[in-house]
């Protein structure tokens, strides 16, 4: 059978993702969430209360649950100034909320054995590599000079070897944080070349010539992060990857033509 790689972007309290995972949750190989599940934005008609936020991340966290070889729990920027102190203090963003810091903090450390940074599955001959900000050679070659020490042919995120140790930062409640906290141009005026797995915006990224560094060259990333209108534009795509940040889910399969599709109630797709 072909197999199928349903992808959630960026979920910040919304409610999309319910149907297209509903429909496609008996068939898909892999579910993949690609993180923000808190700090909604206010001008979107979604509940912000505590109490709804909770339930919907504890909806995501149950699913879960239920299939823990299927879905694929990653975490983004907005869940990591909740998960750790360090990370808050040198990398939290913009609408974190204090008041019920405590609550989140709690329930993410209750369940962190369920969550990490990246995932690789390879889907018809080619390997993704799915984060929510997406990898960079310029934050891959701090990690290393700082942490991993290894010669930069060992580092490769074609291979399943350096996913599980870009995963392993999050272990590291200090040097891997103060990593992980790394801030781009884009976002911060002090902020250095490209941000991190958690922070890369969209434009610090290789476009059109990807560097054959550290692998980047044989995967094709998938991230969100950089917020789009999915009334507008559904996916920015390259050659080497997708940001796909638009309120609607998206497939990965073998039977479709391009390497990942928008599908959702939206657009009246039915499940393959």
């Amino acid at each position: 059978m072909a197999k199928n790689i349903l992808v959630v972007p960026d979920v910040h309290g919304r409610t999309f993702w319910k149907k297209p995972v509903s429909d496609y949750a008996a068939q898909a190989d892999r579910i993949v969430f690609l993180g923000d599940y808190l700090d909604p934005y206010r001008n979107e008609e979604v509940d912000c209360s505590s109490k709804a936020l909770y339930r919907n991340l504890m909806e995501i966290i149950s699913l879960k649950l239920e299939y823990r070889d299927k879905v694929i729990l990653l975490k983004g920027n907005h869940d990591q100034h909740y998960s750790s102190r360090r990370f808050r203090s040198r990398g939290a963003g913009t609408r974190m909320d204090h008041e019920h810091w405590d609550l989140y903090h709690s329930l993410f450390n209750d369940h962190r054995h369920l969550f990490q940074l990246a995932h690789r599955e390879v889907v018809g001959g080619t390997t993704y590599v799915l984060t929510h900000a997406g990898l960079t050679a310029y934050w891959l070659n701090k990690v290393n000079q700082q942490l991993w020490h290894l010669d930069d042919s060992d580092v490769s995120v074609a291979q399943q070897e350096t996913i599980d140790r870009i995963n392993a930062l999050d272990d590291d409640e200090q040097q891997g944080q103060d990593l992980l906290a790394v801030v781009g141009y884009n976002r911060s005026m002090m902020g250095e070349r490209t941000g991190s797995v958690l922070w890369a915006d969209v434009n610090e990224h290789s476009m059109e010539h990807v560097p054959a560094a550290y692998g980047l060259n044989q995967v094709f990333q998938v991230f969100g992060h950089t917020r789009m209108n999915g009334n507008i534009m559904d996916i920015l795509a390259y050659a080497h990857h997708a940001m796909i940040d638009s309120q609607k889910c998206f497939l990965i399969s073998e039977t479709l033509p391009d390497r990942i599709t928008p599908i959702g109630e939206n657009e009246g797709d039915e499940p393959i």
